[in-house]
């Protein structure tokens, strides 16, 4: 099996919530306030993550009554000074960017991840990294947004012709223990991505950058160390009683009869991406094969046995949901980017403007159209009533 990363994912959002009596502060769950506003800030994790969206759609998912609001503003090969974000300047003019592009998101919440570019300095970098990373911080406090540090990625071992990534990883875990200790000693909130994901197939493109598999498994394991819940989605019916036992869904209306099954269930949360855990149980069928469809699409088929064992249900109409929630929050982080980040600055608003300097007009049409899509997102986030069918096989 190959040793698998423990990936930079990113980390989280919200209010922090209150502790139980003896409870580790640390630990203790996030509360989502509604109409928080998340900023993405760091590294090539969070600009590849415009492919992917996994954890910002599992988290507008899981909570769609608090219009959370995410702004990506990742950027590859960037740093605690904000180097990559220098344009034609230098790294000063880069960090004083860094800080006017976060101060236009307006956070309440932001998540870090810096550390794996500045390990490439090795142990002797340590102090200077530690140095910057304080710096940001005390640059990021007048927002006034509580901040989640993230540790990189260990780097995933894929082999030849990959390098064998041991040494790398030991560095690397020098500059997460920094990273730990700039969370403590200003009482943010850190999640160590190093250590928490691990699986059997490949979750990196390259032993460093998320496959989507990764992120996947990536905002999982964020919304575990945060304390959110993942959707539990189970029904049981028995044929020769009345009614129904569901988790994680309400059950608006049951009708059972010989060998057959109808019923409609609003869900409290759409499934998370990639999520494999719904269980339907159904006790009392005859032997023979069934169907099930939900919103009158065909879901699976079993036998009798195997529904009143339970069988998981991998696809559906809150599935699809899901699906469009993630494309639009895809579509809605791209228009974001084109907005705060044009490819072409240069000729639009740099130096050379002149050539292109016109298209300014145009920018003031980019807002209306993120609001437009969150709209949209608004819409797709809250789970609709569903009817499911379980009846024979026609032969």
């Amino acid at each position: 099996m190959r040793r698998a990363l423990a990936p930079l994912v990113l980390a989280a959002l919200s209010a922090p919530g209150t502790a139980r009596a003896g409870q580790d502060p640390e630990r203790a769950p996030f509360a989502f306030a509604p109409g928080e506003r998340i900023v993405l800030l760091g590294n090539t994790f969070f600009e590849r993550d415009l492919r992917h969206n996994a954890l910002e759609t599992l988290l507008v998912a899981r909570h769609p009554d608090r219009d959370l609001v995410f702004r990506n503003l990742g950027w590859d090969g960037d740093t605690v000074w904000g180097q990559a974000r220098a344009g034609f300047g230098n790294a000063k003019d880069g960090f004083r960017n860094l800080q006017k592009q976060v101060a236009e998101a307006r956070p309440t919440v932001i998540f870090l991840a810096y550390g794996m570019n500045e390990s490439f300095a090795g142990e002797g970098g340590l102090g200077e990294f530690s140095e910057g990373l304080h710096q940001l911080l005390e640059a990021l406090a007048p927002s006034g947004a509580r901040i989640v540090l993230l540790s990189p990625i260990r780097h995933e071992e894929l082999g030849p012709p990959l390098p064998d990534p041991v040494e790398r990883n030991r560095v690397l875990s020098l500059y997460v223990q920094a990273i730990a200790k700039a969370a403590r000693d200003r009482k943010h909130r850190f999640i160590d991505l190093f250590t928490r994901l691990d699986g059997d197939r490949p979750l990196t493109d390259n032993g460093i950058h998320l496959n989507d598999e990764g992120y996947r498994r990536a905002a999982r394991a964020v919304a575990d160390a945060l304390g959110v819940p993942l959707p539990r989605w189970s029904v049981e019916v028995d044929l020769g009683r009345e009614g129904a036992k569901s988790e994680g869904t309400g059950i608006l209306s049951v009708d059972a009869l010989p060998n057959r099954l109808r019923f409609r269930a609003l869900d409290e949360a759409l499934p998370a991406p990639g999520e494999r855990g719904r269980l339907l149980t159904v006790r009392g069928l005859t032997p023979g094969m069934y169907v099930l469809r939900a919103g009158g699409v065909l879901v699976t088929r079993a036998t009798g046995d195997e529904w009143a064992r339970g069988v998981s249900l991998r696809s559906g109409p809150e599935f699809e949901r899901t699906g469009k929630l993630r494309e639009a929050i895809a579509y809605k982080n791209l228009v974001y980017y084109q907005y705060w980040r044009p490819q072409n600055d240069t000729y639009i608003f740099g130096f050379r403007k002149r050539e292109q300097g016109h298209l300014q007009a145009e920018f003031p049409q980019f807002p209306p159209l993120v609001a437009q899509k969150e709209a949209e997102i608004a819409k797709l986030r809250a789970p609709v009533p569903v009817e499911y069918v379980l009846e024979p096989e026609k032969k």
